[in-house]
């Protein structure tokens, strides 16, 4: 990495790019590794050609480099998150009977339930796998051993996190505090990636804890996001997510300001099918109780503690891209709620 003190947001860009890339392309080799029938390969190739995630290998790498450690001794866990990642979410495709997702037909969609189950399993099984390349790797088999530890706590959390959700599905009685631990629970990848980031780069106790909060924090930055984004339908899925999934949280706000605004958004929500326009009323009921304000306040709270544990790592480039990390995620979440 360059030794500039205050990289700008086109070095953030190309060194978040560089790590991530790195590991996309291991992805796409493990995750055909192995297979010999060309059904399950083509499967695969579309899981490959669509998926590229960005956020967990970079978080997971720069968390390694921010306690002195090497980029690369983070890379098998960084892959191991990326593969998990993408079994949990053909998972999650599968509870939320979602067969588009961004546009897009998802491998549920394109494969049906069976295919994209089977899929799904197979990815967090080689995310597993990627264990045996790190202890092949480390002289320190008790620090792979803490590593599955903390990937085990996590795969737990989430599955709790899914569970509650799918048990408030169109629940706008769901107390506010009760949703925001569900929010708060589904971020545990988030929390693992940079905790385990620290634990390969042989972080102090107090900076594996530090990055630990700051991965979670961060983690629920971006789950309030999707919330808005959400909400504000543009995509045009936002009854499905309420039937499937649970209610946004700037809706839930909404319908717990009032009796008045509850059984109104109640009745659009029960309603045995939408247009358009009913979705244009639950945004309004957003904007007229200051629903998003709320979010936006809940995110601004969670991006200062961040920071403030970020802070309490030395000074490095590493820090200051984790920094920018924040404020990017952030940023996406403030202008949406403009």
């Amino acid at each position: 990495m360059p030794r500039n003190k205050d990289p700008d947001f086109s070095q953030f860009i190309e060194l978040y790019n560089a790590r991530s890339e790195r590991i996309n392309e291991r992805f796409k080799q493990v995750t055909v590794s192995g297979v010999s029938d060309y059904k399950l390969l083509a499967i695969l190739g579309d899981v490959n050609g669509y998926w590229k995630d960005l956020f967990r290998p970079a978080l997971t790498s720069f968390s390694c480099e921010a306690v002195g450690g090497e980029p690369e001794m983070a890379d098998d866990a960084a892959l191991m998150f990326t593969l998990a990642s993408a079994g949990f979410g053909i998972h999650d495709d599968i509870l939320d009977k979602s067969e588009y997702k961004h546009l897009r037909r998802t491998i549920l969609g394109l494969h049906g339930i069976d295919s994209a189950l089977l899929v799904g399993d197979l990815l967090i099984a080689k995310a597993w796998t990627v264990f045996h390349e790190m202890v092949r790797k480390t002289r320190r088999p008790v620090k792979i051993a803490d590593v599955i530890e903390e990937f085990g706590k996590s795969s737990v959390e989430i599955c709790e996190a899914e569970l509650m959700e799918t048990l408030h599905r169109k629940d706008l009685n769901l107390d506010l505090e009760c949703y925001k631990s569900i929010l708060w629970k589904a971020m545990a990848e988030t929390e693992a990636c940079s905790k385990i980031g620290a634990m390969m780069g042989e972080g102090q106790v107090d900076e594996v804890q530090a990055l630990a909060e700051f991965g979670r924090r961060i983690g629920f930055i971006s789950r309030l996001a999707d919330d808005v984004e959400d909400c504000l339908n543009a995509e045009g899925d936002l009854f499905h997510r309420i039937e499937f999934e649970s209610v946004p949280l700037p809706l839930l706000y909404a319908a717990n300001s009032s009796a008045e605004k509850y059984e109104k958004i109640k009745e659009l929500v029960e309603k045995p099918s939408h247009d358009p326009l009913d979705a244009k009323l639950l945004l309004g009921f957003c904007f007229e109780t200051e629903a998003f304000a709320y979010v936006r306040s809940l995110a601004r709270e969670n991006k200062k503690k961040a920071t403030h544990k970020l802070h309490s790592l030395r000074s490095s480039d590493a820090r200051q891209v984790l920094s920018m990390l924040v404020e990017r995620s952030y940023a996406r979440l403030d202008s949406l709620c403009i």
